[in-house]
């Protein structure tokens, strides 16, 4: 197969022979794994490089060689993450590992201790190259875990990487050798600078772990927003699935999110759409893993909910990726981040992408409205809404839910609140201005001063909305985010000109949303404003 442009699609895969070639970030692939007996040029730092064959993959297991530099160190620490970001469970991926060995240069085994569960200790001593061997089953299909079989395979990187404490910042190479089958590889780590199919560069860890790699029977489509390249990458049973489709509307979609925030922050982005079982999605850096189940998207409904679900964790690139809660970074994958801001990270993404669907043209006002009736109706439904506030909701993430869904009965969901929260917000907002404020500006205004590498507190997101509604909010966020009390609808209703349509005989509908009757031109004019605002 030929390989794409980019670089990161490629096809065929690598060669033993091809080990013989100086990698392009500048270590030998033999001596890296200790093939030839002898030491890599000295260059520093050297890449921390990773090969990952599959010769049988219908046992699902993956035999990963990990060559790393010892650069002088006698003793080289091991860990295994506890929990990805994004994805706020722990998880206990060291159980997928087995054989662990080490090698020195020469090929002689080293010791190695298990220091922890997730930990190991290989005593290097006068080594200057380390090989570290281990197998790794591959037969979980979450948007976390791994998966191998004869024509797929799924893998993330915190499931997959053996990090080298201490190690993190140097770069990273990955090898990826497998089957006939899997005809094409997409990922959005960097093309190897020598082009080999199957090899891959990241400038740390935290890029190799943020950056899933799908391998298959691969169908790609491909457009661009603001210059920069966007990948549908469709593989799994796609026979009832309209991939045309869903890029043509990907497309709408982000050049309105482009619109929404008025930057592009990546070079590129993948959208890594893998049709099994399950269901859901993650957000990295430049690209998001989504796991769509055929028969549940053959429909209108269901296709709805996927591209829903995509605008989500694309949004997420500006919104917790770059945007985020300053808990969420740098990233300890030993110790799981608490923050009280996940309502802002996720429930404030979702509000955002229901707009962005709007505006986009991919949306009715009518089917905005019932999206916002069900999170509200979700939320009324929940019991935990009087007893948790979505602070510690989002602050006691890791035990009262599934990273923030189906909480239990003590608990609120900050997906749901925060959506309804966000919602809220937005109307206080536009009215505390008289509509010449918004969400759009506090969230723009938040990524301005708090994107990157600093991060904001929940002090500082209160103080931006402050500024820009021009009165403060203090008191609403008191009142909503850190209070466990019922929310008053009212305000926000009355300021788009809507309400709660009457509940039908059997007592249903009762948070169906409906423009009211008696609505004035002012009304009708600021909701149109809400689905129509670039």
């Amino acid at each position: 197969m030929p390989t794409i442009t980019a670089g990161r699609i490629g096809g065929g895969w690598l060669p033993r022979q091809a080990l013989t070639v100086a990698l392009g970030l500048g270590l030998a692939g033999p001596a890296a794994f200790g093939l030839d007996g002898g030491a890599p040029e000295a260059k520093a730092p050297e890449p921390i490089v990773y090969r990952i064959r599959v010769p049988e993959p219908a046992t699902h297991f993956a035999e990963v060689e990990l060559g790393v530099a010892t650069e002088g160190r006698p003793v080289l620490d091991l860990r295994m993450p506890v929990w990805s970001p994004g994805f706020y469970r722990v998880e206990d991926h060291a159980a997928r590992m087995s054989e662990l060995t080490a090698r020195d240069e020469r090929g002689a085994l080293l010791p190695v201790t298990r220091t922890r569960p997730n930990q190991w200790r290989v005593e290097a001593g006068p080594a200057r190259q380390v090989r570290i061997s281990y197998r790794l089953l591959c037969d979980q299909r979450s948007v976390t875990t791994n998966w191998i079989s004869n024509d797929l395979a799924v893998l993330n990187g915190a499931a997959t990487f053996l990090a080298v404490i201490g190690s993190s910042a140097r770069p990273h190479e990955v090898w990826l050798e497998g089957p006939p089958s899997w005809k094409r590889t997409a990922t959005a780590l960097e093309p190897a600078a020598e082009g080999s199919a199957g090899h891959y560069g990241a400038p740390d860890y935290d890029a190799l772990v943020d950056s899933p790699i799908v391998a298959g029977d691969l169908d790609v489509r491909e457009f661009s927003v603001e210059g920069r390249p966007h990948r549908l990458v469709d593989v799994g049973d796609r026979s009832a699935w309209d991939g045309g489709r869903a890029a043509r509307e990907l497309e709408q979609m982000a050049r309105a999110a482009a619109r929404f925030w008025r930057v592009v922050p990546f070079e590129g982005f993948w959208f890594l759409n893998v049709f099994r079982e399950g269901g859901g999605g993650l957000e990295h850096r430049a690209s998001t893993l989504l796991t769509a189940n055929a028969a549940r998207t053959d429909t209108p409904a269901g296709y709805r909910r996927w591209l829903e679900f995509a605008t989500h964790e694309y949004l997420h690139a500006w919104n917790v990726k770059r945007l985020r809660p300053v808990e969420l970074g740098p990233f300890d994958y030993e110790e799981p981040p608490r923050t009280r801001g996940l309502w802002i990270s996720e429930g404030l993404t979702s509000y955002c992408a229901d707009l962005v669907l709007a505006r986009g043209g991919l949306r009715s006002r009518e089917d905005f409205l019932a999206s916002l009736s069900a999170q509200i109706e979700a939320l009324q439904k929940q019991p935990g809404r009087l007893r948790q506030t979505v602070e510690d909701s989002s602050l006691e993430v890791w035990s009262n839910s599934l990273s923030g869904i189906d909480p239990n009965a003590d608990s609120v969901s900050y997906y749901v609140k925060g959506h309804v929260l966000a919602f809220l917000l937005d109307a206080r907002i536009r009215h505390a201005t008289e509509g010449r404020g918004s969400l759009d500006q506090l969230m723009r205004l938040a990524y301005a001063r708090y994107a990157g590498e600093r991060g904001f507190t929940g002090a500082q997101f209160e103080a931006v909305a402050t500024e820009v509604a021009g009165t403060d909010l203090g008191p609403w966020f008191q009142s909503t985010a850190r209070s466990a009390a019922e929310l008053d609808y009212a305000p926000a209703l009355d300021w788009f000109g809507l309400r709660f349509a009457p509940p039908g005989g059997s007592g249903t509908d009762l948070f169906r949303l409906e423009v009211r009757p008696d609505a004035g031109e002012p009304e009708r004019t600021r909701l149109r404003a809400l689905l129509q605002e670039d």
